[in-house]
């Protein structure tokens, strides 16, 4: 894709000029543009000719500035820049979801080469390609549905007989399923960007007498505090909670406790065999006939989205340990 002719880039901060300038310079075609106070850039994105935003960090908030642009649906690429980058911040920007961090220094040929290419390409910005693919599959799944509906009331109908029956009827409603989980993906992927101080207890508890779970124990061994996002820590811990289950035969007790780092979410079922401990948060990776694989990727997804990983080990009871890293 070849950026269009007269596109503006905004360069924002108290120092910006002489950087916008040099950017002019460099670009192929199309213009930078300076914005010295970072609070009218958003104003400035609604006259809708920007191809993308590099903000200072130096004196100001690039990544104060990069939330509210997000926050209001702003998807170009947003590159903060520094004179003396702080490997802290740069890990805290890009873990926000700034597109780029980047040394003031930097060659303004090289900068305007980057800036062209985020603003053509699918995003690396995780934000913006969650909401992108949010809407993809959620249009997907909305617009595959409605056939299988059809589908689904034909064979009603049809006095297929066995043993076909209940297999078709078993197919539609994986594929149905799985587009549920392709629909729900994408805004679980997103970052969180605002969190509360969540009883790790409370949620658990909640979130296991929702579920009504048959011959299968909840052990609370926690009383951490979790910083998290309400909805995203119960769809973690359902999925846990459901993946332990459905791969235990017989009565499981599940055990909800704290490690230094974080938390785990463990049983004393069958375990997970150490040949798929690799594989266990992959999409679509599923050892049962009911699942589509989806649970334990889902459980990652939400744990990336805020900032946590996930890894899994044996439990004390010989059966399967989640463990969650928080800090």
């Amino acid at each position: 894709m070849t950026p269009a002719r007269g596109t503006v880039y905004l360069v924002a901060g108290t120092d910006a000029a002489d950087l916008a300038g040099a950017l002019s310079e460099a670009f192929p075609s199309g213009t930078a543009e300076a914005v010295r106070d970072t609070s009218a850039v958003r104003d400035r994105l609604d006259d809708g000719d920007v191809r993308g935003v590099v903000v200072s960090d130096d004196g100001d908030d690039a990544v104060a500035v990069f939330e509210t642009l997000r926050a209001a649906g702003v998807e170009s690429p947003i590159v903060a820049v520094a004179a003396d980058p702080d490997p802290e911040r740069v890990t805290e920007a890009l873990r926000a979801g700034v597109t780029d961090y980047l040394p003031a220094g930097t060659p303004p040929s090289l900068l305007a080469a980057k800036l062209e290419a985020y603003a053509t390409r699918w995003p690396t910005d995780w934000r913006v390609g969650a909401t992108q693919w949010d809407r993809i599959s959620s249009g997907v799944s909305h617009d595959a549905k409605n056939p299988l509906n059809v589908v689904m009331g034909r064979l009603e109908l049809l006095d297929v007989g066995e043993p076909h029956e209940d297999a078709l009827l078993r197919s539609v409603g994986r594929v149905e399923s799985l587009l549920t989980d392709l629909s729900r993906i994408g805004s679980i992927g997103r970052p969180v960007t605002e969190t509360d101080s969540l009883s790790l207890a409370d949620v658990a508890s909640e979130v296991w007498a929702g579920a009504g779970y048959d011959d299968a124990t909840l052990d609370v061994a926690t009383e951490t505090a979790v910083d998290a996002e309400s909805d995203r820590l119960q769809l973690l811990l359902r999925e846990l909670f459901d993946n332990a289950v459905a791969h235990s035969e017989g009565p499981v007790t599940v055990t909800v406790g704290d490690t230094p780092s974080g938390f785990y979410v463990a049983d004393d079922g069958p375990g997970i065999p150490e040949a798929d401990r690799e594989d266990v948060f992959d999409q679509g990776f599923g050892t049962t006939r009911d699942g589509e694989g989806y649970g334990l990727f889902l459980v990652d997804t939400a744990a990336r989205a805020h900032g946590w990983t996930v890894s899994v080990g044996d439990s004390d009871a010989g059966g399967a340990r989640i463990d969650v890293t928080t800090v």
